[in-house]
C-alpha cells in the first residue's frame, strides 16, 4: 500500500512538472448563480447589486443589470475568460452598489486563485466541479460582507466549443399551484365554553402573514 502510494505520488509530481514547463491556453468560465446576505450600502434600505468580474485584461460589467433593494440577488450567468496557464492572472469579483447619486460603493470582493485550481491534480480530475461560497471582503473591515455562490470551469482552449457542455443555469419561469391540505378530525382537544365543549375550527398561513 505505502509502494503504490509513493508511486501515485511520483506520478502526480511528474504531471505536474510537465503541466509546469508547458503553456496552455484555456479557457476560464465563471458561472454567477446568486448571492446571500449582502451587506447595505445604502441608509436606510439594502443595497442595489451588481458583479463586476476581471480576469487576464477582460473585464464584464453588470452595472446596466443591478438589482434594486436586493441582499439576496439571483445572477444565473456565465462568463467566459482566456487564459496561459501557468501564468494566467486570478479572477477577481467585485460585489457593487449602484448609487446614481453619490456614485457606486464596493460591497465586497472574493479573489480566485484559477493556477491553484488548474494545477490540482484532485480538482482536475472533477467531472463537475464543485459549486463554491465564496465570502466578499471589503477593506474596510475583517467580518465577511456577504456570500457569492458560484464556480469555474477551466477547459483547454484546443477543445472545440460544441464539445464543452455549457450548463443551462437561467431561471425556471414560475409555476402555478395548488396546495390542498385536509384536516381529517382532531383528537383531544381542551374544552374552552364553560359548558364543557369547545367551537373548533383551524387557521393555515403559508409563507406570509396572511390568514387562509
Amino acid at each position: 500500500m505505502e509502494i503504490t502510494k509513493h508511486l501515485s505520488n511520483l506520478q502526480s509530481d511528474e504531471i505536474l512538472k510537465k503541466a509546469l514547463l508547458s503553456s496552455t491556453k484555456c479557457v476560464v468560465r465563471c458561472y454567477a448563480i446568486e448571492a446571500f446576505d449582502l451587506s447595505p450600502r445604502d441608509v436606510g434600505s439594502p443595497s442595489d447589486p451588481y458583479l463586476i468580474l476581471k480576469c487576464n485584461n477582460k473585464v464584464y460589467n453588470e452595472r446596466d443589470n443591478y438589482q434594486l433593494d436586493e441582499p439576496n440577488p439571483k445572477f444565473n450567468k456565465n462568463y467566459d475568460f482566456e487564459g496561459i496557464f501557468p501564468g494566467s492572472s486570478p479572477l477577481v469579483i467585485h460585489a457593487m452598489d449602484y448609487d446614481t447619486l453619490f456614485g457606486d460603493d464596493l460591497i465586497g470582493t472574493t479573489v480566485v486563485d484559477l493556477e491553484d485550481r488548474y494545477f490540482s491534480m484532485e480538482w482536475s480530475t472533477l467531472r463537475e466541479k464543485p459549486i463554491e461560497f465564496r465570502q466578499i471582503y471589503h477593506e474596510s473591515t475583517s467580518l465577511s460582507q456577504g456570500v457569492i455562490k458560484m464556480w469555474i470551469e477551466i477547459n483547454s482552449a484546443a477543445i472545440p466549443a460544441n464539445e464543452i457542455r455549457k450548463w443551462d443555469i437561467t431561471p425556471k419561469p414560475p409555476v402555478p399551484m395548488e396546495v390542498r391540505i385536509c384536516v381529517l378530525n382532531c383528537k383531544d382537544v381542551e374544552m374552552m365554553d364553560w359548558e364543557g365543549t369547545s367551537d373548533v375550527f383551524c387557521k393555515g398561513y403559508f409563507d406570509s402573514s396572511e390568514e387562509v
